[in-house]
This record gives C-alpha cells, structure tokens and sequence, in this order.
C-alpha cells in the first residue's frame, strides 16, 4: 500500500448508483454495494463497468467523534448522461478538480483506517486542503474486487493549495 499519492486532473464525470446514509455506520455502505450489485445491469449509459464509491459530505454530514463518521454514499457507474435513471438509484455529476489520488491495496475492512491516516495525517501536513466546491471523494475499484482481503482501490481526494 502506497501512503504517498500522486496527483492528477480529472474532468467533470457523471454517475449513476445506489445511495445510502451512513447513519448505521459502515452497513450503510454495505447496502448500497448489495443492492447495487444486484441492480448495476439497470444503469442505461455506461462509460466502463469499473464502479466508484462517492462519499458525499456536501448535506448532513456528521464526522461522529469516536464512531463511524455520518454521510451519504453511493456504489456508481460512470454514465454518459444522466437520463433513464433506476427508480430507486440517484445521478449525479462530480465537477471537474485537482486530485490527490492514493493506491489501497489490502483487505477492504482497512479502507476506514486508510481513510484516517488520508484525512488526518497526510491533509494536515500537506500543504494542501479539500477542495470547498466538491465537498466529496471517491473510491474507484478499477478491477473487481473478487478477494475482500485483496482489494485494489483508488482514493481520490479533491484537493487546493493551502
């Protein structure tokens, strides 16, 4: 696993997925994956059939001091446009930024704590903050994730100087 990212441009993309509030903690995000798995042949549109994970922290966002922090997910595809939506699924469009993107490679229960070290240590010693105008990040799994104790995951955080 590699703790340093490296940085990239990404254009302004759209989704389409299962969403879910992380009110529960991390079954939430269980949910959206299972139902999502079950329903991702419905998404019309698909730009590649590598799905992301976007945690939303633009409404209701909790970071819950001492448990699972409070936001809205969604297991998604990139689309081309956002028409013909599932009923029950939710689009969206993600603005064009300036990324730091980190490799996580191990079991997929450590994507919480890999989040930590992102957020808590690598952020605050950066020189850099979040991006204000996304108010999210996102996990893209660029291969299936056929091993939880082996998942190979992208996390891009929108990212400004200083």
């Amino acid at each position: 696993m590699n703790k340093e990212p490296i940085f990239k441009k990404k254009e302004a993309f759209l989704i389409v997925g299962v969403e879910r509030y992380t009110s529960e903690g991390i079954c939430g995000i269980q949910e959206a994956w299972g139902e999502f798995s079950k329903r991702s042949t419905e998404i019309q549109h698909t730009v590649s059939k590598s799905p992301f994970g976007i945690e939303d922290y633009s409404r209701d966002f909790d970071m819950n001091k001492g448990g699972f922090p409070k936001f809205y997910y969604i297991a998604s595809l990139e689309v081309t446009k956002l028409e013909d939506i599932p009923v029950g699924m939710t689009g969206r469009e993600v603005a064009a930024a300036n990324y730091s993107v980190f490799n996580f490679k191990g079991p997929i229960g450590g994507l919480p704590d890999f989040f930590k070290y992102i957020y808590g240590e690598w952020l605050p010693s950066s020189g850099y903050s979040m991006d204000p105008k996304l108010s999210l990040d996102f996990e893209h799994y660029p291969k299936p994730v056929m091993d939880m104790d082996a998942a190979e995951v992208e996390i891009w955080v929108p990212i400004v100087k200083g």
